[in-house]
């Protein structure tokens, strides 16, 4: 990977994975004999926010509507009459001739027969709807802030006394070892001597 590449890619990664640094103030301070460098940055935080808008859409409602259309119907029925028949008799006797005769008997023949009848039919239709729905809507702003860090740098040289030991003391440390000529008891009565 060339350099050039590489510093591109660090780039985006570093945008990717944190707030944006815009400044940099560093200033120096003295407290308690000790000297401080405050650094002030500037930084810029994604902050995310969602509202909620009213969008309009349009929805398909179905509607059944059942309506009555007259149809022709065929249909055939069995009609039933009672007709003279024509047919020979026989007799008991073997040698006498048939006797042609005409009886009363019911005949059934078919006839077709046709009617109007309601049927219902059933239409679906969609019908359109304007609905009002609240949807939510998140963007992203930058928001500055503040980061302050404080880093003790050195000791100021009016402030310190030089030790045997090769250290430096600061006039608020406390003494290292007792004297006699300050230690005083609680009930405020002179030492021992």
């Amino acid at each position: 990977m060339t350099r050039t590449r590489l510093i591109v890619a660090s780039l985006a990664v570093s945008a990717l994975a944190g707030p944006t640094l815009f400044a940099q103030d560093v200033t120096y301070e003295v407290k308690d004999g000790v000297r401080y460098q405050i650094t002030r940055q500037v930084v810029q935080h994604p902050i995310s926010e969602t509202r909620y808008e009213q969008r309009r859409y349009t929805v398909n409602r179905e509607r059944y509507t059942t309506d009555m259309q007259t149809s022709q119907r065929t249909y055939q029925v069995p009609v039933t009459q009672q007709q003279w028949v024509p047919g020979y008799q026989r007799t008991w006797n073997l040698f006498a001739p048939p006797v042609l005769s005409y009886r009363l008997l019911p005949v059934t023949r078919l006839e077709t027969r046709s009617e109007t009848v309601r049927i219902p039919v059933t239409r679906r239709d969609l019908i359109p709807e304007e609905q009002v729905q609240q949807v939510p809507v998140t963007t992203q702003r930058l928001v500055p802030g503040e980061i302050v860090s404080r880093v003790p740098v050195g000791v100021e040289p009016s402030s310190s006394v030089a030790t045997s030991s090769g250290g430096t003391r600061l006039s608020s440390d406390p003494p290292r070892a007792g004297t006699a000529n300050n230690w005083r008891p609680a009930d405020g009565t002179s030492a021992p001597r």
